[in-house]
């Protein structure tokens, strides 16, 4: 494979993982009722709804763009063949998504029905975690091309 679509794999790949990161905390949020949906449950929300949301906000955000970045840093070690990092960033992640995909698994049988509320604020996850990951992984790439 030519440098260049290795390279578009590894940004499509560190995108990914910091989406699926964002989304694994929002799962998380919202299961123990601290979602970004927090201040769209009623017509007047207060505010610690609102801060509540703000946080979740923030912590998706987060989430997205460290996850796009660790998973660049990643791959980039792993492509520059450092086998030390390559062997135990593998095993961490690995361990990560099991454990981060269980949990929400496990925490996502809330039984509720969802709704417009629940559509909005899944699909603004799904945004701001593409968004912040594919922040965090351009930043792992122009870090790493100043190396």
């Amino acid at each position: 494979m030519d440098n260049f679509s290795s390279r578009n794999l590894h940004y499509a790949t560190a995108i990914a993982c910091g989406v699926f990161a964002a989304l694994a905390v929002h799962i998380a949020l919202t299961v123990l009722g601290l979602g970004i949906d927090a201040g769209l449950r009623t017509a007047e929300p207060t505010s610690k709804q609102q801060f509540i949301a703000a946080i979740a906000w923030w912590a998706t955000a987060g989430a997205g763009f460290v996850g796009g970045w660790a998973a660049g840093i990643y791959l980039i070690a792993a492509a520059r063949g450092q086998a030390f990092v390559y062997r135990l960033a593998r095993g961490f992640l690995i361990a990560i998504v099991v454990v981060v995909a269980t949990v929400a698994g496990v925490l996502s049988k809330t039984g509720a029905a969802g709704g417009a509320v629940d559509v909005i604020a899944s699909l603004t996850a799904l945004g701001l975690g593409f968004v912040c990951a594919f922040c965090g992984a351009r930043l792992a790439y122009l870090n790493a091309e100043r190396v």
